[in-house]
């Protein structure tokens, strides 16, 4: 063998031990795994929910045993009571009084029926009015029967004199007649032309 030819076989050798490290380097490098350090993630036990929207809550009812407050009612605003009209007989009696004011020379009067009974009065404590009012019956009965005798009409008055006083009677309508007695001081035409005043008021209440 020539020297170059074992110089190039030697030379091949070397190449090729040297090519052959390199290869098994190249192969480690490319056969070692690489490795990648992993990011560690918190461990979450289930996904978050989304936020929850808020509903509208009704309003809390009182609590039963919590008694509301009463609502007072508006009440309506009471009309004026009409004042009741007074009787027949309170009208009757105011007339009689009303006499008796205006005329001080009256003491005593009554409304007397034709029958005898007494309507109304205004007598001195101690006078009988069922004797007033027989007597006033038993003189008008007998003005008119006289009156109708002797041709003077119908009755509407009877004047009877006494030394101490008057009695005096005027037809009150067709119905009654009123009974006065008078003072014997009295003026008796001021005394007829309120009794006459009088009558007609009493004619009026009683129809």
């Amino acid at each position: 063998m020539s020297s170059a030819v074992a110089d190039e076989g030697i030379d091949k050798y070397l190449i090729d031990d040297i090519d052959d490290e390199m290869l098994d380097e190249t192969e480690d490098e490319v056969v070692a795994p690489v490795i990648v350090p992993e990011v560690v993630q918190p461990a979450t036990s289930a996904a978050a929910p989304p936020p929850a929207v808020p509903t509208p809550q009704p309003a809390a009812a009182p609590p039963a045993d919590v008694a509301e407050p009463p609502v007072e009612a508006v009440q309506p605003e009471p009309e004026p009571a009409t004042p009741a009209a007074p009787s027949r007989e309170r009208r009757l009696a105011d007339a009689l009084d009303q006499l008796m004011q205006e005329s001080f020379d009256v003491e005593a009067s009554a409304l007397v029926s034709l029958d005898g009974f007494i309507i109304a009065s205004a007598l001195p404590q101690g006078m009988q009015e069922d004797r007033v009012g027989a007597m006033s019956a038993a003189i008008l009965a007998l003005g008119e029967r006289a009156a109708a005798e002797l041709g003077r009409g119908q009755l509407t008055q009877v004047f009877i004199e006494g030394a101490e006083g008057y009695v005096l009677l005027v037809a009150a309508g067709g119905r009654a007649v009123l009974t006065v007695l008078a003072r014997k001081e009295a003026k008796l035409g001021l005394v007829l032309y309120d009794m006459k005043a009088a009558a007609d008021t009493i004619a009026e209440i009683l129809r």
